[in-house]
């Protein structure tokens, strides 16, 4: 009677387990591919992480709904690493339609005229990067375009300490 269980196991278990090796698995998404993805500003401009390329660079991601936590970081970062370079990237939700001009619009009224933000209506950054931007995300790139710190959260002293000693110093000039 043993033996007919394993045998009935063997026979149905096994073709289920070959079954599911079969199932093609998703992509993990590429990082490096975000280098080359083009996004518009506000105002129109197109700028991308492989324009930024020789220098390093803080890319801020946070919903389009938390702008104002983004502020902090920028002017902190600024006076603790002069010269570092900024990309800011607002993630659009994917739970109501984006009217990416209306959206520009909103921008340039709430966002200083010399801050430039990214819309990201497909989310590439977030999915890329598996973020929660409901609290800026800020991912630190090398010279080379290469992920080397990532960091999460509203602007503290301490963590604002932590991430300006992760930016690498070469390059970074004012």
């Amino acid at each position: 009677m043993r033996n007919r269980w394993r045998l009935l196991a063997w026979l149905v278990l096994v073709p289920l387990w070959a079954a599911a090796q079969a199932q093609p698995k998703a992509q993990a998404p590429d990082p490096s591919r975000i280098a080359q993805l083009e996004f518009r500003d506000q105002y129109g401009s197109l700028d991308s992480l492989a324009r930024r390329s020789g220098a390093p660079v803080v890319v801020v991601v946070v919903s389009v709904r938390r702008l104002t936590l983004i502020e902090q970081w920028e002017r902190d970062l600024s006076e603790r690493v002069p010269g570092i370079r900024f990309m800011n990237v607002a993630d659009l939700p994917v739970d109501v339609p984006v009217d990416l001009e209306r959206t520009a619009e909103t921008l340039r009224k709430r966002v200083p005229p010399e801050v430039n933000m990214l819309m990201d209506p497909a989310r590439e950054w977030a999915t890329t990067f598996a973020l929660d931007t409901a609290l800026p995300n800020l991912l630190v790139f090398d010279a080379a375009g290469q992920l080397t710190a990532r960091f999460r959260g509203r602007w503290t002293a301490a963590l604002a300490g932590e991430l300006a000693a992760a930016i690498p110093a070469q390059a970074v000039t004012p």
